[in-house]
């Protein structure tokens, strides 16, 4: 099962809700909190996804098994088994023995998944019209919405926004689609991390978001879906004029990681 890192995020928020439940009183005594553990092939592969999310780890970029296990002090197992995780989120493009090479992520490449993300989003937006509950469906639109608008941070507003598309997919009746949103969310989310960067961008895919849901509201799917379609490309915009076409992301990412 493939876990992103705003997966990560969302289980993280609901343990400590599901911790707070588990400690209501019952009777006058306190039930007993179940603590969950991660393995340490989970906490190696959340760590390495949260470090190329950041830039100090830089998409080209070689993972050797020996220098990871003496980073984590583990053995081979736990490492080779993130490494494996990072592949099936589609972020290496060879596995090897030693390690692995993560995927050059240039602009072309950018341009060519978010072509294919638009293309599921909207495929997602008009097969999700067709669920009965769609009173559940627009609240959730419109809370994920208010959780980008009070965001302070750029995680959190990434976590809403992965949360808000992601809606349309859990309604959309396709498990397919849905496993494969959530494989390529997280590149998709490196994208986005580096073309949204001022509050006017942010404030633009809220404004575009509020839009898409009161046309959704409204029942005119097509409308929402061209909407959608808009919105995606509206993000790539953003990139295109952050990056020069044809370049590849890695310059900019050092000088991020640099400058931290």
């Amino acid at each position: 099962m493939n876990v992103s890192i705003c997966d990560a995020l969302i289980t993280i928020q609901q343990n400590k809700e599901n911790r707070k439940n588990k400690t209501k009183k019952k009777g006058g005594e306190a039930m007993p909190e179940k603590i969950v553990k991660q393995t340490l092939s989970e906490q190696i592969y959340n760590i390495l996804k949260e470090d190329i999310l950041c830039g100090r780890i830089l998409m080209g970029d070689k993972l050797t098994n020996r220098e990871l296990q003496e980073r984590f002090q583990v053995s081979s197992t736990p490492v080779r088994d993130a490494i494996n995780r990072l592949s099936k989120d589609g972020l290496t493009q060879e596995v090897s023995k030693s390690g692995a090479q993560l995927i050059t992520f240039d602009y072309s490449y950018a341009n060519e998944l978010n072509d294919f993300i638009t293309f599921l989003a909207s495929k997602a937006v008009m097969l999700s019209g067709t669920e009965s509950d769609q009173k559940t469906l627009v609240e959730k639109l419109l809370m994920y919405e208010e959780e980008m608008a009070r965001a302070k941070t750029s995680i959190e507003y990434f976590e809403a926004d992965f949360r808000y598309h992601k809606v349309f997919f859990d309604y959309c009746g396709n498990r397919f689609m849905k496993e494969t949103y959530k494989q390529y969310n997280f590149i998709r989310t490196l994208l986005i991390r580096f073309a949204i960067r001022t509050e006017e961008e942010r404030e633009l895919g809220i404004r575009q978001h509020r839009k898409i849901t009161q046309v959704y509201q409204s029942g005119d799917y097509k409308k929402a879906r061209l909407l959608m379609e808009q919105h995606y490309q509206s993000g790539m915009q953003l990139a295109r004029e952050h990056y020069q076409e044809g370049n590849a992301f890695k310059e900019d990412l050092k000088k991020i990681r640099n400058d931290k």
